[in-house]
């Protein structure tokens, strides 16, 4: 499928099955703290892309037997918020599926009404907000010039005041960068205004794009939580145990890793199946050239070699 990976297992959405929206890596950020990698187009501009394939794709998957995915997420290998095809296959997919719709997005074309309203189909949405101050804003997402922490903050609110599903939001925090009490104090203010279902918290406990993303440990994320108050939680590892489906080929696992680095654990837990089995199917693949593997913060984390 070139549009449609997984079900893969999501920290936050259970089951999922992606759909990748657009051409990789286009974005109007670099995040420093990216695991899909540096942005080789950096655009705010939209644009079409592959809407119909997209469309059809998930109409054969839909048809086809087998386990359902808990959610099909829109995402994928950068901004999905660019594809100007979003709107239709939402409400596409609402016709053909009872599934919810999630959409993951950084936030920083919800200044735009047009993007607003096509979101408005979604049962939810996962957007980012690292930040409170421009500054560091800056630093850690590093977005097109022309882009502000003011238009990311307007777009928030007026996309809270207008959206009637669910907002679920991500707070990367990395040390030395946004988790000093002063930066704290300001993304606590911001989130109190845009008044988001969930405020999620992640670190960057996966390979980064740059060196200067580094993690926070568990003890400073609980400390983070209980001072930014709120429906807050801290999401920097996956859990859920109960999100296996049928039986996962040698094809599968690669395309999974192709998407995102996870270690022997992380595969074993969402795939249901025995530690010891799933290392040898990963050194297996590591043999033939298939996956390769790296050490980031103490764990070792398996990808797609590309």
């Amino acid at each position: 499928m070139a549009h449609l990976f997984g079900p893969v297992p999501s920290r936050r959405l259970g089951r999922s099955l992606g759909v990748d929206l657009i051409p990789p890596k286009t974005c109007p950020y670099h995040c420093i703290y990216c695991e899909v990698g540096p942005t080789t187009c950096q655009t705010r501009e939209r644009f079409s892309y592959q809407t119909e394939a997209m469309i059809s794709e998930l109409a054969d998957y839909l048809k086809a037997p087998g386990v359902r995915p808990d959610v099909i997420t829109l995402a994928g290998s950068g901004e999905p918020t660019l594809n100007q095809g979003l709107g239709r296959i939402i409400r596409e997919i609402k016709a053909m599926s009872q599934i919810p719709v999630a959409v993951l997005t950084n936030g920083a074309l919800l200044y735009l009404p047009e993007v607003r309203r096509e979101l408005a189909a979604a049962d939810v949405v996962l957007p980012s907000l690292d930040a409170a101050r421009e500054e560091t804003y800056r630093a850690i997402n590093r977005p097109l010039p022309e882009l502000s922490l003011e238009s990311l903050l307007n777009g928030l609110a007026a996309f809270r005041r207008e959206y009637r599903g669910r907002i679920w939001l991500e707070v990367m925090l990395l040390k030395g960068l946004n988790d000093t009490e002063e930066e704290l104090t300001l993304l606590r203010r911001a989130l109190q205004k845009i008044a988001p279902d969930k405020i999620q918290l992640n670190t960057a406990v996966r390979p980064v794009v740059e060196a200067a993303a580094r993690p926070l440990d568990r003890g400073e994320m609980k400390a983070a939580a209980v001072y930014l108050g709120g429906p807050v939680s801290v999401i920097a590892s996956f859990s859920r145990a109960d999100i296996a489906g049928g039986p996962c080929q040698d094809d599968d696992l690669v395309e999974m890793l192709a998407r995102r680095p996870m270690t022997a654990p992380d595969l074993a837990q969402a795939l249901g199946l025995p530690l010891g089995q799933v290392e040898a199917r990963l050194k297996r693949l590591q043999d033939s050239g298939r996956i390769s593997h790296n050490r980031h913060h103490d764990q070792e984390f398996y990808r797609h070699p590309t």
